[in-house]
């Protein structure tokens, strides 16, 4: 073996514009500088944003901001109104089929009638005593 095969090797190093050394930087530091420069970027974008609605209202007054709000305002008014009526549909769905399912139960006969009469008390007993599900 040679002196240079057992020689361990130094990291690489940079020369700054005054002649000094510099460490290369690690892996950490460069994600904290990547994770830093996003963050700059994002902050940058709300500034601008910020600053173009600050504009619009110099410009148009407030108005034509609120007059925009009041419009998306409704438009989710709107959308809310919507679910609200699919819940009820689907609720209602949901009782009917219950209704069906139950009378099947009564209505069953022989021992397995008896066996689902008897599963559906103690399914039914167990959701009274725990009211919190």
């Amino acid at each position: 073996m040679t002196y240079k095969a057992n020689r361990k090797r130094r990291p690489h190093v940079q020369r700054g514009g005054d002649g000094q050394r510099k460490a290369k930087p690690s892996a950490a530091s460069t994600a904290q500088q990547t994770d830093k420069d996003a963050e700059i970027a994002r902050l940058t974008l709300d500034l601008a944003d910020a600053r173009s609605k600050l504009q619009e209202i110099e410009e148009k007054g407030t108005d034509a901001y609120s007059a925009r709000k009041i419009e998306s305002l409704l438009e989710a008014a709107q959308i809310a109104r919507g679910q609200a009526f699919d819940a009820s549909v689907a609720r209602n769905r949901a009782e009917g089929e219950l209704r069906i399912v139950r009378r099947a139960i009564l209505e069953a006969r022989g021992p397995s009638g008896w066996l689902l009469r008897r599963a559906a008390r103690r399914v039914l007993a167990a959701a009274a005593a725990s009211p919190g599900d």
